[in-house]
């Protein structure tokens, strides 16, 4: 497995643009392409994980509202403000 993980290693560094003059021309367009192909897919990850943060962050927030409204509509429930201490 890490064979495999440093050969992908060194084929995406090696469609780095600043290696094209030490490139072989056959080999030029697919390891462009590949390295490419790689950056695209960071940030379309990156994307993904962004909107799944916020779509997790607006259900919390709309299961929290939920939840208050449950809550302040249970009769037996009082705020500290409302029941005072007794006093001797």
């Amino acid at each position: 497995m890490w064979r495999a993980a440093g050969l992908a290693v060194i084929v995406y560094l090696c469609g780095y643009p600043a290696l094209d003059g030490y490139r072989p021309a056959a080999l030029d367009a697919p390891l462009r392409a590949f390295y490419d192909q790689v950056n695209r897919a960071g940030e379309d990850g990156r994307r993904m994980l962004g909107n799944a943060n916020s779509a997790r962050s607006s259900y919390i927030r709309s299961y929290m509202a939920g939840a208050e409204k449950q809550l302040s509509a249970v009769p037996w429930r009082r705020s500290m403000g409302q029941n005072p201490a007794p006093t001797e």
